[in-house]
């Protein structure tokens, strides 16, 4: 469920300009510019994590000679890795024969898919994740500016000459001008059960992995942990947990769901992508905080591994 405080709008009226919506409950909003939640984003980044989906059948049509250029200024001016590593991102456009369904990996078929936003990180123990955070900005922006992604964990580089060989590309997202689903995406969506998100109960705990974080105990967080909870994953695994501490602080947790993902290193790209949402959306809220990897040594449940922690100031 997401909160009331939380605005909802349709998907195909998301195209977001101009300044931003108070949507937090009790938040101070200020301008993006004067707070400074994204480099990327211009409206509310709860407004793109909620209307954010996975969009598997495509227009033919380009993407808008202007959409196409913010976006790609936003590759161009995407924020800082958060550990420090070097990443870059680009828009290519492919060629596939238009009508046919694209098998570019083994994670379903892409119909029309036309372009694709690519990129490399350097090669770190926190690539996957710096990589998961920054591409997830990126698809976000396209969220704003009415394009539809996916998120794509396994592909063929093949495809993308472009890519830097002595860098890392975990994952991929295509992107473009969404069209109404068909039958085979709809089943495929509900085979992964691709809009269910796990309860709070599974995912957030309060100073021990023994004791659920409520929403009403998290107070001002939850909107942002509501955030995190609706961010996607591979295979929709949902491999976060995060634990909070007595002085305010976030500890995430991976939670290994498959060993193919695990082993690719899906799972590092997902904290990644969960890091995103609950950045972007603590700063939203006038919550400011920084990324720490520093261990609190809990107590894990198996196959429950430390990654990285949300320090508030």
């Amino acid at each position: 469920m997401v909160p009331s405080s939380f605005n909802l709008i349709p998907f195909d009226e998301l195209r977001i300009a101009g300044p931003p919506n108070p949507v937090l409950s009790g938040a101070t909003v200020l301008s993006s510019t004067m707070f400074g939640w994204s480099m990327v984003l211009e409206g509310p980044p709860s407004q793109a994590i909620i209307a954010r989906r996975s969009v598997r059948t495509y227009s033919t049509d380009p993407i808008p000679a202007d959409v196409l250029q913010s976006l790609e200024e936003s590759c161009a001016s995407h924020p800082p890795a958060p550990f420090g590593e070097v990443a870059e991102f680009q828009v290519v456009e492919r060629p596939f024969k238009r009508g046919e369904p694209v098998k570019l990996g083994d994670y379903g078929l892409q119909r029309n898919p036309r372009y694709f936003i690519i990129g490399t990180v350097t090669p770190s123990p926190t690539a996957r994740m710096s990589y998961g955070y920054l591409l997830e900005h990126l698809v976000l922006r396209a969220t704003e500016l009415g394009l539809g992604t996916c998120w794509m964990g396994y592909f063929n580089p093949e495809y993308f000459p472009e890519l830097a060989r002595d860098g890392v590309t975990p994952a991929i997202s295509v992107v473009g001008v969404p069209e109404r689903p068909r039958l085979g995406e709809r089943l495929t969506r509900r085979a992964v059960r691709a809009d269910k998100r796990k309860d709070w109960s599974v995912m957030f705990f309060d100073g021990t992995f023994e004791r659920p974080l409520s929403r009403e105990a998290a107070g001002e967080w939850a909107g942002p942990l509501e955030m995190l909870r609706l961010a996607p994953s591979a295979g929709n695994g949902q491999p976060w947990r995060v634990v909070r501490d007595g002085d305010g602080t976030f500890h995430l947790y991976l939670h290994r769901v498959k060993k193919r993902y695990h082993e690719r290193g899906l799972h590092d790209v997902d904290i990644g992508i969960a890091m995103a949402h609950l950045e972007l959306a603590a700063r939203e809220a006038g919550l400011s905080g920084e990324w720490r990897v520093e261990d609190p040594g809990l107590s894990a449940p198996d196959g429950t591994e430390y990654r990285v922690s949300w320090f508030t100031h």
